[in-house]
């Protein structure tokens, strides 16, 4: 590829640009700022929320109902409990008695008050 038609391309770009600003605007603003948008809301959030609130904290508050065998851990940015939704949380799973993953259930953080809220997930039981 030469340089004259490198140059040549950029400007058939520039010239695209320049004619999609200028027939239509909102959609040239949206194409260019909605995938920032969502890079930013799906990947730069949840990891500043993680290192800001990392699970070592709520696992603190989840000591006294957490069974040893902590498996999984997911990033949750909404986090919707029985007692409100909260910004950020974590859903916990655990290893049941034939090893595999059982959801445990979720700890929220609240920002207001400043704690973790815990919701333990009560399976129904089963009558054999």
């Amino acid at each position: 590829m030469t340089v004259a038609s490198r140059a040549s391309e950029f400007s058939e770009l520039r010239d695209w640009f320049a004619r999609e600003k200028r027939e239509n605007p909102l959609s040239f603003w949206i194409m260019l700022l909605l995938p920032w948008v969502y890079a930013t809301t799906s990947i730069a959030v949840p990891a500043i929320l993680a290192s800001a609130f990392p699970f070592s904290d709520a696992e603190q508050t989840l000591q006294s109902t957490l069974p040893p065998s902590l498996v999984t851990i997911d990033i949750k940015t909404i986090c919707k409990l029985p007692s409100g939704t909260y910004i950020f949380g974590y859903d916990v799973a655990v290893k049941d008695e034939q090893g595999k993953a059982k959801y445990y259930g979720r700890v929220c953080r609240d920002l207001i008050k400043g704690g973790w809220v815990v919701s333990v997930y009560s399976y129904p039981k089963v009558e054999p």
